[in-house]
């Protein structure tokens, strides 16, 4: 969980530079692009976190 904890902060970092940049250039589309990945890798992460089978102790 903490590894999706970390992409969610990434994905807040990045949209907080992307909201700042002009909406017209290259590197705004740029940083939408990397904060739709990096929220689908966090929930990819959660959904494997919480259907991971059981681990017998």
């Amino acid at each position: 969980m903490r590894l999706a904890a970390a992409l969610l902060y990434a994905c807040a970092v990045t949209a907080l530079f992307a909201s700042a940049a002009d909406r017209t250039s290259l590197l705004w589309a740029f940083l939408v692009w990397a904060v739709v990945v990096l929220f689908v890798g966090a929930l990819l992460r959660v959904h494997a976190v919480v259907n991971a089978p059981e681990v017998d102790r």
